[in-house]
């Protein structure tokens, strides 16, 4: 997702997090939802649940704005739990407003990971909404460092056996990323944002992708790539076999309400 304008946050830290604390108690967050794209038919087949907190004195704050602290600070646990259960809220109507079967995707924390107790609550609200794992895909985020990969892996391993689907996000930008890729049960990897958004102005970029894909078909794996803003980006990854594409050039994350048949696209195909 493009890093957007926010509002400064409290100067005072302990404040913030109290501010924050109190709206994940309260409701006062809300999700966006962002199509995923086809690259071969052009047609939605996954919405990405991306969380707002507003705040009607400051305006509203981007997850850059408050995922880290909340990762530091014990907050994640909760802010994740909501996202979830708010999605299993409101992925039967999006479905309806779509006319088809779309999974819902979900970015988890790897701290969410190393927890028994958080996949055993994602089991229990499937449970609570009459969904199953199955309707969901969870993007696992490079953005902080992993202390027990068996955990993550018997985690990966416990809801894949229930239909769910994995996929390591950000992919090359951060912590471990082969490591990851060696020894987590995923089914798909995103390529992070400043590979795709280089295509066609950076060599080295333009070959970093190239492999990345490449790699991912060796592996079968799936391939996503976000922050796709041009046409000539889509091109590219087309030719050299991305699965999906997910960007502003398509769609900008809409409140579920918003949510319309997204357009369809046909990739440009040059002989």
């Amino acid at each position: 997702e493009r890093r957007q304008h926010t509002p400064r946050p409290e100067a005072d830290n302990a404040q913030f997090l109290a501010n924050l604390s109190a709206a994940i108690r309260h409701g006062e967050l809300c999700l966006h939802y962002q199509p995923r794209y086809d690259i071969l038919t052009g047609k939605v087949d996954a919405i990405e649940a991306l969380v707002r907190w507003q705040r009607p004195e400051l305006g509203t704050f981007y997850p850059h704005t408050f995922i880290k602290p909340a990762e530091e600070h014990g907050l994640i646990f909760g802010l994740d739990l909501w996202v979830f259960e708010q999605a299993c809220k409101e992925l039967p109507a999006i479905r309806q407003q779509l006319g088809q079967a779309v999974r819902m995707i979900i970015n988890l924390s790897s701290l969410d990971c190393e927890s028994v107790y958080f996949s055993q609550k994602l089991i229990d609200l499937c449970d609570k909404y009459r969904l199953t794992l199955a309707d969901f895909e969870f993007d696992i985020s490079e953005s902080h460092p992993i202390h027990d990969l068996r955990k993550i892996s018997a985690f990966c391993q416990t809801l894949s056996e229930q239909g769910a689907r994995f996929c390591l996000d950000g992919f090359g930008s951060g912590h471990g990323s082969l490591e990851r890729l060696q020894q987590l049960p995923i089914q798909a990897i995103k390529i992070a944002t400043a590979f795709t958004t280089a295509i066609g102005n950076d060599k080295r970029s333009d070959i970093i992708v190239r492999q990345l894909l490449r790699l991912a078909q060796t592996l079968k794996l799936d391939t996503c790539a976000c922050g796709v803003e041009t046409q000539q980006q889509i091109d590219f990854l087309s030719d050299h076999g991305c699965r999906q594409i997910q960007g502003f050039y398509l769609c900008n994350p809409l409140k579920a309400d918003s949510l319309d048949k997204p357009r369809a696209f046909i990739p440009d195909r040059r002989a």
